[in-house]
């Protein structure tokens, strides 16, 4: 990572003025000069006087010795008197608007030396160490921001690997305990039966292995904006009623219906990540299975133009909670147990890569309760214009 620069915010003065150290010390200067003018002025005018008075013999007071050398006394002194008083003056105004800034910004450094960042500069001025005190502010707000987010990023990381450990040892269990079996059957027709029961099952546990492995690295991918979007031209009416008979498939094995509509249009090639589309529709194919009981219906409508795809995927399942409904495509949330769904629970990634995919797309998903029970979920697409 290279450095960046350090930007101050100057807040804006209305009369377009903007007060400075450096223009406050000349003015102080100043105010000493003045004074030491005006003072000098004065008594350089009362010796005037006596001198004019003098010679002209007028004042027995000036005739006196004495009087003389306390007037000339005077006349030195008083000016070295004043100026150190005024300069002592200016110099305490200076230390008052300097202390406590300077003060604020100490605490300030020693509560980040002690790894408090629960503090504010409250000093506010329009001159460097305003700017400075409220610069300290953004540092600490951008500090503590990023302390955030890696507090939140570690969380997340602690419940990722949480999910993932618990997620792969249902079927990590199963490979095991099945090897186990057959390890301790005799060879023969006895291991043969064994072997020829548990084959399926193994298979369905290491598919599922597989999935959720790369559902992690899709996501991961995706989170790290490493995906990159490759839109063809596709015969869109053929790819999805391909994957309507393969979706049609999978639902009769669960004893449920399955129903694909498509619009009346004239058959065009359309530009599209087709690849990325069937990982949001396997996903939410998936979901919608996993929670629709045996003798219910899932339904697939699509609508298009030259813009934007529309899909639609609705279930008769057992929908979802309406306190759930913001969170439901968050990163692992499951969300309360519901029914047909016990042996089949996922990983709480499947939502949560649809919405990865359809940001990354350019589109947007959503869900809701039907009204006729079940969910419905909407994905808006835009078309590409070209292969280019």
């Amino acid at each position: 990572m290279g450095t960046q620069p350090i930007r101050v915010k100057h807040r804006a003065d209305p009369r377009g003025q903007r007060a400075s150290f450096r223009r406050l010390f000349v003015w102080y200067c100043l105010g000493m000069l003045a004074t030491m003018l005006l003072v000098t002025t004065l008594i350089e005018g009362i010796g005037f006087v006596g001198i004019v008075i003098k010679a002209h013999g007028k004042s027995p007071l000036f005739a006196d010795r004495a009087a003389q050398i306390i007037g000339l006394g005077l006349v030195t002194v008083v000016p070295l008197g004043v100026l150190a008083a005024t300069v002592l003056f200016f110099t305490w105004q200076m230390g008052l608007k300097i202390s406590q800034p300077v003060q604020e910004l100490m605490r300030a450094v020693e509560k980040i030396r002690q790894q408090d960042l629960d503090f504010t500069i409250t000093y506010r001025a329009n001159n460097e160490l305003g700017d400075l005190c409220m610069a300290f502010n953004d540092l600490r707000h951008e500090l503590q921001a990023s302390l955030e987010r890696e507090w939140r990023k570690q969380e997340e990381m602690r419940m990722q690997m949480a999910a993932l450990s618990h997620d792969l040892r249902t079927p990590v269990t199963i490979i095991q305990g099945h090897i186990e079996g057959l390890a301790r059957a005799e060879a023969g027709t006895t291991r043969s039966q064994r072997l020829e029961r548990y084959l399926p099952v193994l298979e369905e546990s290491s598919q599922r292995m597989s999935r959720l492995l790369n559902d992690l690295l899709l996501v991961a991918a995706l989170e790290q904006t490493s995906v990159v979007m490759q839109p063809q031209a596709v015969q869109l009416e053929e790819e999805l009623a391909r994957k309507a008979r393969v979706y049609q498939l999978q639902a009769e094995a669960q004893g449920v219906a399955f129903t694909y509509q498509c619009p009346a249009l004239a058959p065009a090639p359309v530009y599209l990540d087709l690849h990325r589309v069937e990982q949001i529709l396997d996903n939410l194919f998936e979901n919608a299975l996993r929670y629709t009981p045996p003798q219910g219906q899932i339904s697939l409508t699509y609508t298009y133009d030259a813009r934007l795809l529309s899909l639609v995927l609705r279930d008769t399942g057992c929908g979802i909670a309406p306190e759930e409904l913001p969170h439901v495509f968050e990163k692992f949330y499951h969300g309360q147990a519901r029914p047909h769904a016990e042996t089949r629970k996922a990983a709480g990634l499947g939502l949560y890569t649809c919405k990865l995919l359809a940001d990354t797309l350019g589109g947007t998903i959503t869900i809701r309760n039907h009204p006729d029970g079940g969910c419905a979920v909407t994905v808006c697409l835009p078309l590409v214009a070209n292969a280019s």
